[in-house]
């Protein structure tokens, strides 16, 4: 009889192990405001993968060869597929294999989910887990983040606004590259002159825009608010034109080089794209520093707007 009850005891100690190590899935879901390819196309670039990957965020190291190598611990990217990346984290008291996956939203087109996915013993799932895991589900986390900070992804910390100035005097011309500042100077030079013979009420506010062509040509475009509508022709070398009041804008409050600022453009179309918004208009800077015909080496403060559905 003891016998029987020994066997029996050993049977259910060796069920029980076979149990709580049987490996099993454990897998974490976060959502992220982006269509699953975009996602995707953010996630899988290796070179951003120090930001939001942890514990590498800590004096972050680049990503070389398909790893990462911070002392003792590395990250290898192990596979790339369509919608998955596999990883392999290594350390001297283990390996650990985890997955992240893009799954598209049934319901939007304009959102995704990211899946976490790793293997696990059931009596560590019970139990606790271990740095390993803990790692992973926290750089899902990090990247849901990361993906939703817009200075992180883009460069810079775009917002929205409502229009307010609404009135404009406006005029443009084709110049030289060389000569932008002395041009661009005389271009509203002309316009606040225009405004003062026509009692328009400049109010101060400046705005611009330009767009270069093949050669060395420039087209610049120089806009001054005005208190009064006017009403002007076809052939003036100025034009009234107004904009719609409160309706939206994507902004970036720019500090720096003034030859710096089509990287700014460039975020805010990523921006608008990467967000489903239509344009209403082309993009355009407004002066905060005193002044205008600033040289392309010149520091300036300024607002870039761009106008959006």
């Amino acid at each position: 009889m003891n016998r029987i009850i020994a066997l029996v005891v050993v049977a259910i100690v060796g069920f029980a192990g076979f149990a709580l190590t049987r490996q099993t899935e454990e897998m974490k879901t976060v959502k992220v405001n982006l269509p699953a390819l975009k996602a995707m196309e953010y996630f899988s670039d290796s070179s951003k993968m120090n930001a939001w990957m942890v514990p590498f965020t800590v004096n972050p190291v680049p990503f070389k060869n398909n790893r990462m190598i911070h002392g003792e611990d590395t990250l290898t990217l192990t596979k790339l597929s369509l919608l998955q990346v596999d990883f392999k984290r290594s350390r001297p008291e283990g390996i650990f294999d985890f997955s992240v996956s893009v799954v598209p939203d049934k319901d939007s087109v304009h959102q995704s989910y990211f899946v976490l996915t790793y293997n696990t013993s059931r009596w560590r799932s019970m139990f606790g887990k271990n740095k390993f895991a803990l790692d992973a589900e926290a750089s899902l986390d990090s990247l849901n983040k990361y993906l939703n900070n817009p200075e992180k992804l883009y460069g810079y910390n775009i917002h929205g606004e409502l229009v307010e100035d609404t009135a404009f005097l406006f005029a443009s011309k084709k110049i030289h590259r060389s000569k932008f500042a002395e041009e661009s100077k005389a271009l509203y030079d002309m316009l606040i002159d225009e405004a003062k013979k026509r009692d328009a009420g400049y109010n101060g506010v400046r705005i611009f825009h330009f767009t270069d062509g093949r050669d060395s040509s420039r087209t610049i475009f120089a806009s001054i608010g005005i208190t009064k509508r006017l009403d002007t022709k076809p052939e003036e070398r100025v034009s009234f034109k107004m904009m719609p009041y409160q309706r939206n804008l994507l902004v970036i409050d720019f500090n720096g080089p003034y030859r710096d600022l089509p990287q700014a453009y460039t975020a805010l179309e990523k921006y608008r794209i990467d967000n489903k918004l239509v344009s209403m208009a082309i993009p355009f800077h407004k002066y905060l520093d005193s002044g205008y015909g600033f040289p392309e080496s010149k520091v300036v403060k300024m607002k870039v707007y761009y106008p959006v559905f």
